[in-house]
């Protein structure tokens, strides 16, 4: 019973410290190539490459989307469908507004000038896919899998609000503003946006569906001694680097 507990933790340890590299990773590739002035810049709060808030998120979306992502939700279902196609024309619909007009900051100001029409579109949609879906006799639209995109929107919302919460403790208990996107499209006070929130939908989705399936291999042959060695190996400096760099400091 301990030994199976123990190789939880450490299938759980493993899982968030591969995440939290690939969020440091792509944290660090972002601000060199993307964000001006194009400079390397170690984000975060620990001086080793890891980005806890990356490590902690994919854990709970691999525990809470693990089982869901497994099963089918067909298009035959018209909840499963109606979200589907919300989730689709309402990415389409901000993506046009974003590339095609002035930037717009605040949700606020986005749904004063466009919040109808994305509205209507919505109801069209969704109206006009459930007829189509149900007068249909084609088995392949019927049998049409929404789980992906149902999984795109789950992220979408629970990325967000894991983005959300942690700007707000980090900026009230450590006076420190690790990001702020008052100068970006769509944001809500300041602490997310949209850009990211799609990115982080986007990116969470990819590595669900195709990276998870390989740490999953890789755990399953994984021998448990090994596993609790690579838990210490990394576990412990983390550890030591979280003491000097966020308790001491």
């Amino acid at each position: 019973m301990i030994k199976k507990i123990v190789e939880k933790f450490s299938d759980f340890y493993i899982i968030f410290c591969i995440y939290a590299l690939i969020g440091w990773l792509y944290e660090v590739l972002w601000m060199r190539f993307v964000v001006e002035p194009f400079e390397f810049v170690n984000r975060g709060v620990l001086f080793g490459p890891f980005l806890p808030i990356y490590g902690f998120g994919m854990l709970i979306l691999f525990i809470l989307l693990g089982k869901f992502i497994n099963k089918k939700h067909t298009v035959q279902n018209p909840i499963y469908l109606s979200i589907s196609v919300f989730t689709i024309i309402t990415f389409l619909y901000i993506t046009i507004i974003e590339l095609t007009t002035p930037k717009i900051y605040h949700v606020d100001e986005f749904l004063h000038n466009y919040g109808l029409g994305l509205i209507i579109v919505n109801i069209l949609g969704i109206i006009i896919s459930n007829i189509i879906v149900k007068k249909t006799k084609n088995k392949k639209i019927k049998n049409i899998d929404t789980t992906i995109v149902l999984t795109f929107l789950l992220i979408w919302i629970i990325t967000t609000l894991i983005e959300y919460v942690s700007h707000y403790f980090i900026e009230t208990y450590s006076n420190k503003l690790l990001w702020d996107y008052t100068y970006d499209f769509l944001n809500i006070n300041k602490r997310v946006n949209w850009d990211a929130s799609r990115n982080f939908a986007i990116g969470g989705t990819f590595l669900l569906y195709v990276i998870q399936p390989l740490v999953n291999k890789f755990l399953k042959n994984t021998k448990f001694n090994k596993k609790i060695f690579i838990t210490l190996i990394i576990g412990i400096p983390m550890i030591i680097d979280y003491i000097i760099n966020v308790i001491l400091k």
